[in-house]
């Protein structure tokens, strides 16, 4: 299951702002009028007519339907966007849905199992966004970082609901959520840490301390 920044929650609680976007998305695949042909390979599959435990929780609470909702159609904006990147891409991005919708199960071992369900939508969702750029971004800032020779992050900043940055490392790419801090700002996943105080960063990139300074715009 996704690590999410310790009850980022209370504060996200099914994200208003965010579950009303998804009021006037398409029906859930498998609800009334849903028209199956006409989707993409859905990001979640549930049959509401046919519920497991999980698809119960969401099928029955307006909220958790909506952030399905939602989620239906970023994904379909990333599976369009990856079919135009890169060959293989698609292929990868239903693989990890998958695995996506299979670690929802871990929620029924949270002691807030709805909670739970509701913060995970949340976080796949503005990952998909930052991943495949489809919210606003400002202009990416570029960090270089002491203790790794001429190791730079680039780091872009998407105006998403938690605030989601993206972080590229040479070849390496992760999406990290801002959650609460009493300084600066903190974002955290995928294993790396990136804390924001003013130009500079203090980054662990999966066990790897760096001190890194953002660079004037060219």
């Amino acid at each position: 299951m996704p690590v999410v920044p310790s009850r980022l929650i209370g504060l996200l609680l099914f994200a208003p702002a965010l579950a009303l976007a998804g009021k006037s998305d398409h029906p859930r695949p498998g609800g009334e009028g849903a028209p199956l042909a006409a989707l993409p390979p859905v990001a979640t599959d549930f049959r509401c007519d046919q519920p497991d435990m999980v698809e119960s929780m969401v099928c029955q609470d307006d909220g958790l339907t909506r952030l399905d909702n939602r989620l239906e159609k970023v994904y379909a904006q990333a599976l369009s966007q990856a079919e135009q990147s890169r060959s293989g891409a698609q292929a990868k991005l239903i693989a990890e849905q998958k695995r996506w919708v299979k670690s929802l199960k871990d929620c029924l071992k949270d002691e807030d199992p709805h909670m739970c369900l509701g913060d995970t939508y949340i976080l796949r969702i503005t990952q998909l966004q930052a991943t495949w750029n489809l919210a606003q971004s400002l202009t990416p800032l570029r960090y270089l970082c002491k203790g790794a020779p001429g190791a730079t992050i680039l780091a872009t900043f998407y105006r998403t609901h938690p605030a989601t940055a993206k972080l590229e490392r040479g070849n390496a790419m992760v999406i990290v959520h801002q959650g609460l801090s009493g300084s600066g700002a903190r974002y955290e996943g995928q294993g790396v840490e990136f804390w924001i105080k003013g130009r500079d960063a203090s980054v662990n990139w999966r066990g790897e301390a760096l001190s890194c300074t953002s660079q004037p715009s060219p």
